[in-house]
């Protein structure tokens, strides 16, 4: 039975509109963010300092009187379908002021775990299945129980046995309540397998990667890095960096270290083929591989890069390749367009491009696709 007030409304509509409000201010604020997650205010909050983020003003709908003709609401000589804008004398002239409301805007101010939860909401790692090792298990407590004793009062169960208990005695209705009408939520304990998974972060620090695309490429890693801390314990992050050659690197010489020199690509994954297959083998690991490049490569290396490429993706759950390249004119010679002519057909390879800070976001939503990966890798 749906309860109104004297104005004939649900009670609950203004509840409902102040969720729905409160909704939209949310998507905004998210949106806002995924624009601008290269921005230095991000970027270097710690824990415990608050981001700054500007968003446009967001108003709940409501009806007012025409501020034109003052004639009320649901008055005049308009028929349907009339078009109802402003009246013709609500313009300035010249030189005057205006009289509409200008676009508010305000500032919002937000610990960087709410950054995380509201961005890192719409992402996971793809194709994440349990694995072998016994070790890696845990447990999870589920409230799926109703009994007469319990930790948590079911409130819906017990109403629901007061409303048959008066029934029983000829009153359909709610009311007194007493002890045999207490029902209570009980729990158990379901075994749950963690998945573990490691991926392996590879990045071209060669001479054609300058201070810009060296920039783009942490920023990518470093949202990176935060969303697998943020959301998997069981996750290992192993950092190469490459040039002609690739090794393993700290993550603190992973983000610094500033080197030069030739680009080629199939160093990185030789020396990730060799790790994985050494230290984190596919029967106990889900494997995911992502390398940042300009798409500069020693062109006799393509096809051996290719190789590798389709042998990891044999084993992985996920091989991507992101290349940053703001301002380039041509893809001639780029890797990204070897990989479209030759690697349409490599099922679990993922690739994308960015020339900006804004067009990370998508990069990360097409790697890290939630739910179905399927359509993103073919």
């Amino acid at each position: 039975m749906t309860v109104v007030g004297d104005s004939g409304l649900p009670r609950d509509a203004g509840r409902r509109d102040a969720l729905h409000h409160r909704e939209r201010l949310r998507k905004k604020i998210t949106e806002q963010l995924k624009q601008g997650i290269g921005e230095e205010d991000i970027i270097a909050s710690g824990p415990e300092k608050k981001v700054r983020v500007p968003v446009k003003g967001t108003k709940r709908w409501q009806f007012i009187f025409d501020r034109g003709r003052q004639q009320g609401v649901g008055q005049g000589d308009g028929k349907p379908g009339d078009v109802l804008g402003p009246s013709g004398n609500s313009s300035p002239r010249p030189g005057e002021a205006g009289l509409e409301p200008g676009e508010e805007l305000y500032e919002v101010w937000l610990d960087m775990a709410d950054v995380e939860e509201m961005l890192f909401s719409e992402l996971e790692l793809p194709r994440l299945k349990p694995k072998n090792e016994s070790e890696i298990e845990s447990s999870r407590t589920v409230y799926d129980e109703i009994a007469r004793k319990g930790p948590m009062l079911d409130k819906k169960a017990t109403l629901r046995e007061n409303l048959l208990r008066n029934a029983k005695r000829g009153h359909v209705s709610l009311g007194g309540i007493e002890k045999p009408d207490l029902r209570y939520l009980t729990y158990r304990d379901v075994p749950k397998p963690r998945s573990r998974a490691v991926i392996f972060l590879a990045m071209d620090v060669s001479g054609s990667m300058d201070a810009n695309r060296k920039r783009m490429a942490r920023l990518f890693f470093y949202w990176c890095v935060q969303f697998l801390r943020s959301r998997y314990d069981q996750t290992e992050i192993v950092f190469v960096s490459h040039t002609t050659e690739a090794r393993e690197v700290t993550e603190e010489e992973f983000f610094n270290r500033v080197e030069s020199g030739g680009t080629k690509v199939s160093s990185a994954f030789e020396a990730i083929d060799e790790m994985q297959s050494h230290r984190y083998p596919a029967a106990d690991w889900n494997v995911y591989v992502l390398h940042v490049s300009d798409g500069d490569n020693f062109s006799a290396d393509n096809l051996r890069t290719l190789e590798l490429i389709q042998s990891l993706a044999r084993v992985c759950s996920l091989v991507g390749y992101l290349e940053v390249d703001p301002g380039s004119m041509t893809r001639s010679h780029k890797l990204s367009l070897f990989y479209e002519q030759e690697a349409g057909d490599v099922a679990g390879f993922v690739h994308a491009r960015a020339s900006e800070d804004r067009e990370l976001w998508p990069a990360l939503k097409l790697f890290f696709a939630k739910d179905d990966v399927e359509a993103a890798v073919r």
